[in-house]
């Protein structure tokens, strides 16, 4: 065996290995969209008003998963490490224009500047995995999209769950390209 078809052997047996452990449920995140002026600044200035609202769909996996309240302990854990603001479920406390959706089992055709608009598409249950929408709307604009896979198996208190919801809300929360 030559030295290049030995690299190029352990190379694709590398690969091998990375999208063996891909398929095993690691997680996923995807950033769609990201306004050009950054969304970080929305952070601190929405929360000035009051609590952000954070809105999972469809409301029947949301409640009866645990994954609402679970969701919001994990954003309001990080988000106290960068600013002092609070997320919400409930609209009655909410004080802010800027609002979070998080729709679980989302469909091939659905996206972000649709949930922002107020469309509630049916959910779908993939036979491996869920796919997340996340999505920070001011109004009925999308200021960032971010897309997240889980395995189907997966629960709220999941490590896997935590995982992914931490990076969601991070690719949600973005600097402008020029202060990275």
């Amino acid at each position: 065996m030559t030295f290049k078809s030995m690299r190029t052997f352990l190379t694709v047996l590398g690969m091998t290995g990375f999208l063996a452990a891909c398929e095993e449920g690691t997680p996923r995140v995807v950033e769609m969209y990201v306004d050009n002026n950054g969304t970080w600044r929305y952070l601190p200035e929405a929360a000035q008003k009051g609590p952000i609202l954070v809105i999972l769909l469809p409301r029947a996996i949301a409640a009866a998963s645990g994954y609402e309240s679970i969701t919001l302990d994990l954003m309001n854990e990080a988000a106290k490490q960068r600013t002092k603001t609070v997320f919400t479920a409930n609209p009655g406390d909410a004080k802010s224009g800027v609002r979070v959706i998080h729709f679980i089992g989302a469909g091939s055709g659905t996206g972000g500047s649709s949930l922002c608009s107020g469309s509630v598409p049916e959910a779908v249950r993939g036979e491996k995995e869920l796919k997340i929408i996340s999505v920070l709307c001011r109004g009925s604009n999308r200021l960032s999209e971010v897309h997240g896979w889980i395995a189907v198996k997966t629960a709220a208190q999941d490590e896997e769950f935590r995982l992914v919801m931490l990076d969601l809300m991070k690719g949600l929360f973005k600097r402008p390209e020029t202060e990275r």
